[in-house]
């Protein structure tokens, strides 16, 4: 039986075309008799890798090992196993203090954009695969 194949198109080069919501056409399947080609949509990646539903600045998640109390409007409260979406921390201060910037997946999935982002201890959490 004849392997399927995978074929991928070239990104556009048009700079400020933002469909970050274009489908990719792709795989083609072999059947026993001739070559047929299934068109299927793929969800869009974020250029950070992720899928789309998460922020668009999201680098990876974390499990919470530790309740943490939020002594600042600028820090997220946390309780043990809580899931949270990392982005880029603003101040280089804080990420040298060992500090992340996150929001709650939760949060996230409950309010989207309008989730509360804040700062957490990073030795308080566990990275996720």
């Amino acid at each position: 039986m004849p392997i399927p194949s995978v074929i991928i198109e070239p990104a556009s080069s048009n700079e400020g075309d933002d469909d970050r919501d274009g489908d990719i056409i792709s795989p083609t399947a072999a059947s026993d008799n001739d070559v047929t080609t299934v068109s299927q949509t793929m969800k869009h990646m974020s250029p950070s890798g992720g899928v789309s539903g998460l922020p668009d600045d999201f680098l990876y998640k974390v499990e919470t090992m530790h309740d943490f109390e939020a002594a600042n409007s600028d820090e997220l409260e946390l309780k043990r196993g809580d899931v949270v979406l990392v982005v880029p921390t603003e101040s280089a201060e804080d990420q040298d203090a060992g500090w992340l910037t996150g929001i709650k997946e939760s949060e996230w999935l409950a309010r989207g954009a309008s989730a509360q982002k804040g700062l957490f201890p990073e030795n308080f959490t566990q990275r996720l695969e």
